[in-house]
């Protein structure tokens, strides 16, 4: 068994953080009393974790039986995940003093931070599948997807937790096989042609890393079926860009209208005017204001 004891820097809330991901994420994250679980991959390796908050920290326990290297490997990917190293000191500071308006928002959710998907491949495959879906119908199709190409670990008796598939299992799957599942055909072509380009080595999405937004969004768009707002959530939620602004965005455009009070709902170009007096903290601001819209 491996038990890490991952301390967060500066103000983090577990309580409004985890809100978010049994609200949001019903299919990577599993409620078990005061655990969450949670599986994903290290080094191809399917791992089943077992997280909660104590003394300050967040505790993370496995029964793999991991070498030296691994678990240090695993405790970055966690740090990375729960962006327990983004201390948002400064961010509370810069919305006190450069935007008053929002700064209620914020500081009724001091803590909340992005939570991370386990790997680029997966928050791609998951956003590609959220496209023009309500959130709902989309959990529906991620669940299906990952019955017919995953696989699963076994928590107790009754609780069986899914794996996400790796781009290799997607890539055997036919198109007819997620039609079948409810997927039309275009959204069947996209997550199984991004995922042979993968197992191709036509695409290394683990370059994105080094790349600065606009070259992530230059580098993504020639994809069929990534489009600007496919982006701009792989770099929100897959590499945690923190001034990141969505100014398209429905759903930020509705809280900005009401959280500001203007009569109609503001354009593109009024949100990145907006915006910039949240620079360089656009993702925590737009964060905080799709949190605030979820509440109200």
């Amino acid at each position: 068994m491996v038990h890490l004891k991952l301390k967060p820097k500066g103000s983090y809330s577990f309580s409004e953080t985890s809100r978010r991901l049994t609200q949001f994420e019903k299919t990577a994250y599993y409620q078990k009393g005061d655990i969450l679980l949670r599986t994903i991959r290290l080094v191809e390796r399917p791992l089943l974790l077992r997280l909660r908050w104590m003394e300050e920290a967040l505790q993370v326990e496995t029964d793999a039986d991991l070498g030296a290297e691994e678990v240090q490997m695993l405790e970055r990917r966690l740090r990375r995940m729960f962006s327990l190293d983004v201390d948002l000191t400064p961010f509370y500071e810069w919305i006190k003093q450069n935007d008053p308006v929002l700064y209620p928002v914020v500081q009724q959710r001091t803590g909340l931070h992005f939570v991370l998907d386990a790997d680029l491949y997966e928050c791609l495959m998951k956003t590609i599948i959220g496209q023009q879906l309500n959130l709902s119908f989309a959990a529906t199709l991620i669940n299906r997807l990952v019955e017919i190409a995953g696989e699963t670990l076994r928590f107790d008796e009754q609780t069986v937790i899914p794996v996400f598939p790796t781009p290799e299992q997607v890539a055997r799957l036919r198109y007819e096989d997620l039609q079948a599942l409810q997927f039309n055909r275009r959204k069947a072509e996209y997550i199984i042609d991004i995922s042979r380009r993968i197992v191709e080595g036509q695409l290394d999405l683990s370059r994105l890393e080094r790349f600065s937004d606009d070259g992530v969004i230059e580098e993504m768009l020639p994809l069929r079926g990534v489009g600007r707002w496919t982006v701009e959530c792989l770099l929100l939620f897959g590499l945690g860009r923190p001034n990141l602004l969505p100014a398209a965005d429905i759903g930020l455009r509705n809280a900005v209208q009401s959280v500001y009070g203007y009569d109609i709902r503001p354009g593109e170009e009024e949100i990145r005017q907006l915006g910039e007096r949240w620079q360089p903290w656009r993702s925590y601001a737009t964060f905080y204001l799709w949190d605030w819209l979820s509440q109200g």
